[in-house]
């Protein structure tokens, strides 16, 4: 599935929108609620009622930062597809 077909999904289980990580909670309860089910997608840098697609300011940061998050803030721990 591409990124255009993904946008045009509602939210739900399997699908989360986030602006940004600004306030990093919200992702990190999904990425939880994701590995105990089974599994999705987190898409940052795009807004969650319209899906308009912001990006993000820098894509290696963001990744490294969420990574960081997920292994400070997580346990047990896991280990996500970034």
């Amino acid at each position: 599935m591409n990124l255009v077909e993904i946008l045009k999904r509602p939210e739900g289980k399997t699908l989360e929108f986030k602006r940004d990580l600004s306030s990093p909670d919200g992702a990190l309860k999904t990425i939880v609620a994701f590995a105990n089910t089974s599994g999705g997608t987190l898409l940052v840098g795009v807004e969650d009622r319209t899906h308009h697609v912001r990006g993000v300011p820098d894509a290696l940061d963001l990744e490294e930062r969420l990574a960081s998050l997920v292994s400070d803030r997580i346990s047990p721990r896991l280990v996500p597809e970034i």
